[in-house]
């Protein structure tokens, strides 16, 4: 069926839509029970009312991940400036069984120059699907914030919690513990 709130195709037994959160049963708010959910969050389905949403275009959002950039069901997870760092995050998280996508809003061919929020260069994920890739791409941070996928000696990729290279014997990056200590 085609959702009436995003106009995105979705399954005909969807209790809500998995792009935007809008709700196709009744429900109560996660946070007041006396209140009637509008939608739920399109990141983590907390179920929420009016007051409780924090709209974006179509999408429902918790206050939690009201500041998460979205667009068309897919959600934000990680900007830079750079094309090749976003295609390395791209390709892991796709090979850890996210789909992810690319979306580069800098000029190639005409300004050499890099323009800052001009130039930006996003990873987007489906939007449940962003807290698993948040949390992939956190547990790859390093003490100085750098996302390190592979070994520093050899290339190797390496996992989330590795401490050891398997295929050098190298020490690994130390991961942050979260994103505040990045």
């Amino acid at each position: 069926m085609e959702c009436p709130h995003c106009h995105e195709t979705i399954a005909d037994d969807a209790q809500s839509c998995p792009a935007c959160g809008h709700l196709f049963e009744p429900r109560t708010c996660d946070r007041h029970a006396d209140r009637e959910a509008k939608g739920v969050c399109a990141i983590c389905a907390t179920a929420v009312c009016e007051e409780c949403n924090h709209p974006q275009s179509a999408h429902y959002l918790c206050e939690r991940h009201a500041n998460i950039p979205m667009r068309q069901g897919w959600a934000q997870v990680y900007s830079t400036n750079d094309d090749m760092e976003a295609e390395l995050i791209r390709d892991n998280l796709q090979a850890d069984g996210i789909d992810a996508q690319v979306l580069s809003q800098k000029d190639h061919f005409a300004l050499p120059v890099d323009l800052g929020d001009l130039a930006q260069v996003r990873v987007l994920v489906p939007a449940y699907d962003w807290e698993v890739a948040e949390q992939l791409i956190t547990g790859h941070l390093d003490h100085d914030g750098e996302i390190n996928f592979a070994c520093p000696n050899c290339g190797e990729p390496y996992g989330e919690g590795e401490t050891v290279c398997a295929s050098c014997g190298e020490a690994l990056p130390t991961a942050a513990v979260g994103p505040s200590s990045a």
